[in-house]
């Protein structure tokens, strides 16, 4: 069993930024955790288990919170809105 902080935990692989795990592990009272950490006292994780839950339940924490499936947000990104289409044009039209 590897332990270690926050921080050695955001410099694996797949994993989100430190502040954002923070808020992930105060959002999920089931997540791993060795030792909580707070003013003056750093997170203490087994990191092996820590990634693997961030792995399996992160998608799934942002999806929820947004909810917007992942689906749904890809097909977002990947069609122009009429706004910006019509922008567009008009610099097109401009030029």
């Amino acid at each position: 069993m590897a332990t270690g902080k926050l921080w050695e935990l955001a410099r694996l692989p797949d994993m989100p930024s430190a502040p954002t795990l923070r808020q992930f592990v105060r959002d999920r009272p089931d997540f791993p955790v060795l030792q909580r950490g707070r003013k003056g006292l750093e997170y203490l994780f087994d990191l092996d288990d820590a990634a693997a839950f961030v792995r399996v339940h992160w998608r799934d924490s942002r999806t929820a919170r947004s909810g917007i499936s992942p689906a749904q947000r890809e097909r977002s990104q990947t069609q122009a809105s009429p706004a910006s289409q019509q922008l567009t044009l008009h610099l097109e039209h401009e030029a």
